[in-house]
């Protein structure tokens, strides 16, 4: 893995650490509705610098890694857009909605 490519290490690491907040602050309320865009009351610490870090991460791998695609300059920013709504507020929208029809 060589060349531009090679920072999509950051996208894979901010993706992970993403997700990992997701699940320490779902596992932070276990019985309790988590509203689906405001943060909870008392998020953990933990989870809150793993999603900053995470995102912070995944933005930057992003856009280094859109040097790699030789088109438009646009082209780079749609696929960008897509990658986060997949990757990132997707997973999210459903975990916070199975949690939320989980608990009381």
């Amino acid at each position: 893995m060589t060349g531009e490519w090679a920072w999509s290490i950051l996208i894979v690491v901010g993706a992970a650490l993403w997700f990992w907040s997701i699940r320490l602050t779902l596992r932070a309320y276990p019985g309790e509705r988590l509203s689906m865009w405001a943060t909870p009351r008392k998020a953990p610490g933990r989870a809150v610098a793993a999603r900053a870090f995470g995102a912070g991460l995944a933005v930057f791998g992003v856009s280094m890694t859109s040097g790699a695609i030789d088109a438009e300059p646009w082209i780079p920013a749609v696929l960008a857009g897509a990658f986060f709504g997949l990757i990132f507020l997707a997973p999210y929208a459903i975990s916070v909605a199975l949690h939320n029809s989980r608990a009381a």
